[in-house]
C-alpha cells in the first residue's frame, strides 16, 4: 500500500473526527437533558396515559417517546445552547403545545420570530443568534409560570412551578469599573 495514501487517510480521519467532536458536543443534546427530565417526571416517566394508552412504559420506551415526539420534533439538537432547548421542549413535554399552539408561539415571540406555532430551522437559527441564553430562557420561564397559574389544578400541582423555576439562569452581575480598586485592598506598612 502506498505510504502517502495511508498518511493522507489517517490525517483525513483525524480531521473528520475532530470536526465531529466540535460540532456534536457543542450543541444541545437529549442525552444531557434526559436525567433532568426523568427526575421531574418520576413514576410513569411522564407518559400521559390518555394520549399514549393505558400501559406501563419502561424507562427506555418513555425516553424514546420523549426523544422522538418532542426533542426531535422540536429540533432540539439544532439549538446551540442546552438550556434554551431544554426550557422550551420541557414545557411542551409537560404542558403540550397548548390551545392554538400558544406555548410554541410564546417561544417564537420571545425570540422575535413569526408567531405561527410551527418551530422552524429559521426560528432555531434566530434563537441561536442570541448572545446570552438567559435572554430567552428567563422570559420563557416567566411565561411558563404565568401559563401554569391559568391552569385549574395549579394549586395542587406546585411541582409545575418548581420545575419551571429550575431553568432560570442567573444573569452575570454588571460590574462597573472603579478607579484605584487595588488601593482599597492594599495594606501599607505603618510609618515609624
Amino acid at each position: 500500500m502506498n505510504p502517502k495514501k495511508v498518511i493522507f487517510t489517517l490525517l483525513a480521519i483525524t480531521c473528520l473526527s475532530f470536526v465531529c467532536v466540535i460540532f456534536i458536543n457543542n450543541g444541545a443534546s437529549f442525552n444531557k437533558y434526559a436525567p433532568k427530565l426523568l427526575r421531574f417526571e418520576g413514576d410513569g416517566y411522564g407518559i400521559h396515559k390518555p394520549i399514549w394508552g393505558d400501559k406501563m412504559f419502561t424507562k427506555e420506551e418513555a425516553l424514546y417517546i420523549h426523544r422522538h415526539y418532542y426533542w426531535n420534533r422540536y429540533l432540539g439538537n439544532h439549538f446551540k445552547d442546552q438550556t434554551v432547548a431544554e426550557v422550551f421542549i420541557d414545557h411542551l413535554i409537560n404542558a403540550g403545545e397548548g390551545e392554538k399552539k400558544r406555548n410554541v408561539k410564546a417561544f417564537e415571540k420571545i425570540i422575535g420570530a413569526e408567531e405561527n406555532g410551527i418551530l422552524s430551522l429559521a426560528d432555531v437559527a434566530l434563537a441561536n443568534s442570541f448572545e446570552k441564553p438567559e435572554d430567552i430562557v428567563n422570559p420563557y420561564v416567566d411565561y411558563r409560570l404565568r401559563y401554569y397559574r391559568t391552569r385549574k389544578d395549579a394549586k395542587k400541582n406546585r411541582g409545575w412551578f418548581k420545575r419551571a423555576k429550575s431553568f432560570y439562569i442567573e444573569p452575570e452581575p454588571e460590574v462597573e469599573p472603579e478607579e484605584n480598586v487595588m488601593e482599597d485592598y492594599i495594606v501599607l506598612p505603618k510609618a515609624k
